[in-house]
């Protein structure tokens, strides 16, 4: 599976673009609040990636469960607990990305390095 750098261009750009678009306390404090705001949209992208991917695998293996059933009472409890299974999933993954938001609002900073 390809990986995405926890690193990327970007921070540099904004650091060295930024003593040429502003000077002093405000500029800097601009540039602080794109490279946050960067790195909490990275974040969550590889998040939510890998939540996509995962819940994929959960979807197609439940699929394949269905398939091999060989009375609808069968079926019906596997639907039931991928039911159930997805609505948790969901829920955890909201918690995951409201903490990087939160993390990122609060001055958390630099959030997957």
């Amino acid at each position: 599976m390809a990986t995405m750098s926890k690193s990327s261009g970007t921070s540099d750009t904004l650091r060295s673009g930024a003593g040429y678009a502003l000077s002093g306390d405000s500029g800097r404090a601009l540039a602080n609040a794109t490279e946050t705001w960067f790195a909490a949209a990275t974040e969550c992208q590889r998040e939510m990636m890998s939540f996509v991917s995962m819940r994929l695998e959960k979807d197609a293996e439940t699929t394949r469960e269905m398939m091999a059933c060989k009375n609808l009472a069968d079926v019906t409890a596997i639907q039931s607990r991928w039911m159930e299974e997805t609505l948790r999933d969901y829920n955890s993954e909201i918690g995951k990305l409201m903490t990087i938001y939160t993390k990122s609002v609060n001055g958390g900073g630099r959030i997957g390095g």
